[in-house]
């Protein structure tokens, strides 16, 4: 029997636009456009410093050799997401024609969950669309179409996110180090690389045998946020919830920030990621439908579903909410269960 179903893919999307009453269509521009909004931090300062920096070395034609950019920090700190919201934003990064072919000068690629040489090899040509046969192909085959690939495209950047996997190779990390080195050492089109992951990945760039990789790396460290950043912390708050015409209905004192970042476990990225639920709560609230207050009550809600926890874990509600410590999962969400429990 022939295949009668529609061949486009946003059908069902279409679907659901169709059959939206006017309440859920309005709900859905304003959860759209709080997850779209970007808080700029110093961290994006710095990460665009530093993009500019890498960008005038590729545009001086002198430099024989490329370098690693490296940002560490901990799961839900905000890594992977400031680095593409400066690549987005930068308009070398946007793609350009070349004929009839659309060319970027940076590819990005999450680093396979057990990184060795050859499956990394194989992400690159994946991303790049190049079409790979189902024969066996070793690693030195591999990598020589990769650098193939890569000078036909035009590539000179590579990030590589969650670059801490290489860690989880069964060889020797050394073999995917040196790897990564050849690509920023090849003299016919050397490679720039911007690596990011938990502060472990610092080990790829520290276990490099004779500290190549580790004297042509420049690191970025997004620590953790403390009392100095309070009020930055609640320009933030008030900021998101203005981004969909919202205001704070109660008082931002030192109590209720040192809540909210303990309970983003002092991450950056948490911790905004905590202020949009709340604000997501405060939206889908019917009797702030009129008022659009973003209430206490509302950061309680942001904080269960952030980790699925009961009243009694809450962190807004407990009297002793400093002895609610959770742990960060590789993917950076909060585990339900206190540590320790």
């Amino acid at each position: 029997m022939a295949d009668t179903l529609p061949t486009s893919l946003n059908a069902g999307l279409a679907h659901i636009r169709a059959t939206a009453t006017d309440i859920l269509a309005n709900k859905s521009v304003l959860v759209r456009s709080l997850e779209d909004f970007h808080v700029s931090t110093r961290h994006d300062k710095l990460l665009t410093l530093e993009i500019e920096k890498l960008l005038a070395t590729i545009l001086s034609e002198k430099a024989e050799e490329g370098y690693a950019l490296a940002v560490v920090g901990k799961s839900g700190a905000g890594k992977t997401h400031a680095i593409n919201h400066v690549l987005d934003k930068h308009p070398a990064f946007k793609p350009f024609m070349v004929g009839v072919n659309e060319l970027q000068i940076c590819m990005r690629v999450r680093t396979p969950p057990v990184c060795s040489t050859k499956s990394l090899g194989v992400a690159i040509l994946q991303h790049v669309g190049y079409p790979l046969s189902r024969s066996k192909m070793n690693e030195i085959e591999i990598w020589r179409l990769v650098r193939e690939q890569l000078k036909r495209r035009e590539i000179r950047i590579i990030y590589l996110d969650e670059a801490q996997h290489v860690l989880k190779a069964k060889k020797s990390v050394t073999e995917v180090t040196d790897t990564i080195k050849s690509l920023m050492q090849d003299p016919t089109w050397p490679i720039w690389i911007i690596m990011s992951g938990i502060p472990k990945m610092l080990e790829v760039i520290e276990g490099d045998g004779d500290h190549q990789l580790e004297r042509r790396s420049r690191v970025i460290r997004i620590g953790d946020l403390t009392e100095e950043d309070f009020k930055t912390i609640i320009a933030i708050v008030k900021a998101i919830a203005a981004r969909v015409s919202f205001t704070i209905g109660f008082p931002l004192n030192t109590e209720f920030v040192s809540r909210m970042i303990h309970g983003g476990m002092s991450l950056q990225g948490m911790v905004i990621q905590l202020i949009k639920l709340s604000v997501e709560a405060a939206i889908w609230d019917p009797k702030e439908a009129e008022t659009r207050t973003v209430r206490f009550d509302h950061f309680v809600e942001g904080y269960r579903r952030l980790c699925d926890c009961g009243d009694d874990t809450n962190v807004f509600l407990r009297k002793d909410w400093r002895d609610i410590v959770r742990e960060v999962s590789d993917d950076g969400k909060l585990t339900t269960e206190l540590v320790g429990s």
